[in-house]
């Protein structure tokens, strides 16, 4: 029972503040709300103590929750408060009785004289009862209850065992004989029906703490429903005039104020039954049955009623009561079973909606449902709390098209309007503005149904996304800057190839420029040649105007960007700006591009920074080699899945097959001079144009790199039909040197 706590929704949102974990290490805190001491201000206290917490007394989150606890959180104060009375009183009513005894007060003993007295074992064991009780009911020392529980049970088993052999073993008279001359069972013998409501009394009370809580709580409850029922039925005989409950004679006969002992005794054992019911949210287990036992009781009192007015005991009268009796009590029985039951489920329903409200909130998902035909919507709280809107006002297309971004409510109308007549699953993306202030992003998944009368209809969830996106715009931008950097880094290593793409037209432009000049000034002047050779200047002064244009491209700093790309063709352009490089590395270039290779969709830029890398990769794994030729091979071709494939294949020292995952890993590399960025941010680009970068050793010596990624689709090319219309002279030449090397 200790640290068991039920939160309602009004203390769900802060169950990490106040969970039963963390409370579990201050059990005094817990004794105190099980006793019913603890205050509000006590548990904000030691919360705020607890490790993980910041001391924050006046936080209104926290009070809100403390609120819901001081509401929801069943402690039951009262039974413990039930039992600790009954205890009280019928100690008091044992001591009573056992002073009248021994001060020869016969009206403390029987009240009046024509009734049958408390003995003086039923007295003590009132007494002994009494304070085991109450030390259950406090929690006090278990040595106490033992010893008081023992002696009732070995005192209460006794006295049956008297009655049941018919033998006298002086159990009697342990406090001496008794001194009353009313007639009684035996004279100084408690009852057999007080003997056995003390056995199941003490027996429970001696159990309680060895066996577990379920299973205490049925014992302590069906005892004490026994021993209330005895002591009612014993009270109303005496209330009709007779002193033999339910009419059995001797067996039965006891004394008033011993009936009404066991009244209380029977009433603080169902109180401590209800104190330790592990189940919280539901009434105990134990109750139908208790209720059952009432039912039936009473009906016996009032049978005995009608017998004691002079009704023969199976006469129409008494033998209708003891019939409708006998079936009311297993219907009042079952009617409170089903009713507990009702409590229970609906208790279930609402730690359910609790917890995944709780959930929602957590995981920034809300909910909803939506009848196409009836257009009837209904949204979880965290969905409203997600748009931004009031869930007291009814939610409809009008207004959950209110907080659709504006640029999004052509693409979300277009997915409302197919999902009414398709009825396929579906999911969408789209932001909502709050206030003209703040943007939402939002993704849905939307799966459809049948309602029981056929009619389409939708539930789905709604999970804000803008923290994870924000993060993948940031992640971009670092990727982007990264990348740029190792672009930049490869400048480096191209500078000769560049000096040399440019110089080559530079050069072409003076020679050119003198050679008209010398045209000109001829007598007379050639002027069809100085045209021919302007003409060339003009076209040498495009081919370095190429040069720095690619280079622009390749190293400048923007953001990415989806277009229609001939892979081929950036290929090409690659290949003419580190061409001078691989020739100084006497590098034996052998490209075989695919003829009907499909574009692709993706970064131009990015693109042709793998390509780069891979191909100084190639050429730098080749720098030691002298016992072959530097043979380096680049490839393009169609792939499986409408894919294209690019792959860089070398003669170098190549690599281990075990170590291959390695070469991918940022800032790992085998180069003495290398960062280890190259490969790791090649391997990204690629994964976000949805392909794969893999790498792998030849059969003989080197290595070979490919990457894979989808072809683009039809709709994505931009206008251009013939892709040798974008090939600059500068690439043209590069053409003819690399099949011509």
């Amino acid at each position: 029972m200790s640290g068991t706590l039920v939160l309602t929704s009004s203390a769900d949102r802060h169950r990490g503040r106040i969970d039963i974990a963390r409370r579990a290490a201050h059990p005094s805190v817990m004794e105190d709300w099980h006793k019913g001491t603890g205050t509000r201000n006590e548990l904000i206290r030691v919360v705020n103590a607890l490790p993980g917490s910041e001391p924050s007394t006046s936080d209104p989150k926290l009070l809100k929750a403390v609120s819901g606890v001081t509401e929801t959180v069943r402690i039951r104060p009262w039974p413990t408060r039930l039992a600790a009375g009954s205890a009280v009183f019928i100690f008091t009513l044992g001591l009573t009785v056992l002073a009248g005894w021994f001060s020869h007060t016969p009206a403390l003993v029987q009240f009046l004289p024509q009734l049958p007295p408390m003995t003086r074992n039923t007295a003590a064991c009132f007494v002994l009862c009494g304070l085991a009780l109450l030390m259950v009911a406090l929690r006090s020392p278990r040595w106490l209850v033992v010893v008081c529980a023992g002696i009732v049970s070995a005192v209460s088993i006794l006295t049956v065992v008297e009655y049941v052999f018919r033998v006298n073993i002086g159990i009697d008279e342990l406090l001496g004989p008794s001194y009353i001359t009313v007639k009684l069972s035996s004279p100084g013998r408690m009852a057999p029906v007080s003997a056995i409501c003390f056995a199941l009394g003490s027996v429970g009370l001696l159990l309680k703490p060895k066996i577990q809580p379920k299973r205490s709580s049925l014992m302590l409850g069906l005892n004490g429903s026994i021993i209330a029922a005895a002591g009612l039925a014993t009270t109303m005989g005496f209330a009709l005039g007779s002193s033999d409950a339910f009419g059995w004679g001797h067996v039965t006969r006891a004394a008033v104020h011993t009936a009404v002992g066991l009244w209380f005794l029977g009433f603080g054992m169902l109180a401590v039954a209800w104190h330790v019911e592990t189940d919280l949210a539901s009434t105990p287990r134990w109750l139908p049955i208790s209720m059952a036992i009432g039912v039936a009781t009473s009906t016996l009192g009032l049978w005995q009623a009608l017998i004691a007015a002079g009704h023969a005991p199976f006469s129409l009268l008494p033998a209708v009561v003891l019939g409708g009796g006998c079936v009311m009590a297993p219907v009042f029985g079952l009617t409170v079973y089903l009713a507990q039951r009702a409590h229970g489920q609906a208790a279930a329903l609402r730690r359910s909606e609790a917890f995944l409200a709780e959930a929602q909130h957590l995981g920034s998902t809300g909910s909803f449902s939506w009848h196409t035909v009836t257009d009837k919507i209904t949204w979880s709280e965290e969905l409203y709390h997600i748009h931004g809107l009031d869930p007291n006002v009814p939610i409809t297309m009008e207004r959950f098209g209110s907080r659709v971004h504006p640029d999004d409510i052509a693409h979300v109308s277009e997915h409302i309007n197919r999902a009414r007549g398709d009825g396929r699953d579906f999911e969408v993306d789209y932001r909502t503005r709050i206030d003209d202030r703040s943007v939402k992003y939002l993704h849905a998944v939307v799966h459809s149904s049948r309602d029981q009368d056929g009619q389409l209809e939708y539930i789905g969830a709604v999970q804000d996304v803008t923290e994870r996106r924000l993060s993948e715009q940031a992640l971009g931008k670092l990727r982007s800057e990264l990348a740029h950097m190792a672009r930049v880094t490869s400048l480096g290593a191209l500078t000769a190839s560049i000096a040399h793409e440019v110089n080559q037209p530079l050069s072409g432009v003076i020679t050119n420029a003198s050679t008209c000049l010398r045209m000109l000034a001829a007598d007379p002047p050639n002027v069809d040649g100085a045209c021919e050779t302007a003409r060339r200047t003009i076209r040498d002064g495009n081919r370095a105007s190429d040069v720095i244009t690619r280079l622009r491209a390749l190293f400048s700093k923007k953001d990415a960007s989806t277009e229609s790309v001939d892979l081929n063709e950036a290929t090409r352009e690659v290949i003419a700006l580190s061409l001078s490089e691989l020739q100084r590395n006497q590098v034996i270039l052998r490209p075989e591009f695919g003829d009907d290779l499909p574009p692709v969709t993706g970064d131009r830029v990015q693109l042709q920074q793998v390509i780069l890398n891979l191909l100084l990769n190639a050429s730098d794994a080749m720098g030691g080699v002298n016992d072959r030729p530097r043979q380096l091979t680049i490839k393009t071709e169609r792939d499986e899945g409408d894919r294209v494939r690019l792959t860089v294949q070398d003669a170098g020292v190549g690599f281990e097959s075990q170590g291959v995952d390695k070469l991918f890993e940022a800032f790992y590399t085998t180069k003495s001079d290398g960062m280890g960025i190259g490969l790791s941010i090649s391997r990204s680009i690629i994964e976000s144009h949805h392909g794969r970068l893999w790498a792998a050793p030849n059969d003989g010596p080197g290595a070979t790199f490919s990457f894979s990624i989808p072809r683009g689709s039809p709709g994505d090319m931009t206008g251009v039909h013939n892709l040798d219309a974008l090939q600059t002279p500068a690439v043209k030449d590069a053409q003819r040197i690399v099949r011509n090397p």
